[in-house]
């Protein structure tokens, strides 16, 4: 069984903390996993108030190089003196060329986090395990990979921005994964605007393909998303595809 729990994102119910950013707490066949940190470090305080032990997690992943999803990762080793980081070697440079320009860079992320940490990264391309059952499938951006978990119910793909795509992301783990389908997809899909969380960054079209290729075409059940997608990108792929959409905030809880 997989028990999956928003540690933080770009919205939040009032008692846990929001920032852009995202963090996933993965309870898995008994096992504590950690995909990505957020930003700054604030994931392990609203972990504190879920009642989410991370000095108990025996493994992490970085699904990119993002500082969004790296930032926070300092924070964590502090709580956690154990847990390897898997990511992808060239989530380095990118988390550099990220972090590079300090009037740009969000406060508490440390631009030195692969240097500093460097015995915590465990850095290769995959595919590999994270652990029985949880894979790391590397997609065609060079610092990117998918966690792919296998549940009851089918695959679950864990993939925060998506930035090579949702659709083209499922169909490649569909290949390697002939017997089983994609029951959820979980995570960002990179259609916001410039503007933030209210404006859409594509055309209105290509948000409703990509719905009707998530769920028709490529037969997913549930696709679960928030942070990078943006407010209006939800909207139009929940009109599309009715009883498909759930939302991420923090705090978001969903079991398959």
């Amino acid at each position: 069984m997989l028990r999956l729990t928003v540690l933080i994102e770009n919205s939040a119910p009032d008692h846990l903390i929001a920032e852009h950013g995202l963090s996933l707490h993965l309870d898995y066949e008994g096992h504590s996993y950690l995909l990505d940190s957020g930003t700054s470090g604030l994931f392990v305080r609203n972990a504190d108030r879920l009642g989410i032990d991370l000095s108990r997690v025996e493994r992490a992943a970085l699904s990119h190089g993002h500082d969004d999803h790296a930032g926070g990762f300092s924070a964590f080793f502090r709580r956690n003196q154990q847990a390897p980081v898997l990511a992808r070697p060239a989530a380095v440079q990118a988390y550099l060329e990220d972090t590079a320009d300090p009037s740009r860079r969000p406060a508490g992320v440390d631009p030195d986090l692969f240097t500093k940490w460097a015995g915590r990264f465990d850095l290769a391309d995959g595919p590999r395990l994270l652990a029985p059952g949880l894979h790391l499938i590397p997609d065609a951006v060079s610092h990117e990979q998918s966690l792919v978990a296998e549940t009851a119910h089918g695959l679950v793909v864990m993939n925060s921005c998506c930035h090579a795509g949702a659709a083209h992301i499922v169909h490649e783990v569909r290949a390697l994964f002939p017997t089983q389908k994609v029951h959820a997809i979980v995570g960002g899909f990179h259609l916001v605007g410039k503007t933030g969380m209210g404006s859409l960054g594509v055309a209105p079209e290509q948000v409703r393909l990509l719905s009707r290729r998530l769920a028709e075409e490529l037969e997913v059940e549930q696709i679960c998303t928030g942070h990078c997608t943006g407010h209006p990108a939800f909207d139009l792929m929940a009109q599309q595809e009715p009883g498909c959409l759930i939302p991420l905030h923090t705090g978001t809880c969903l079991s398959f």
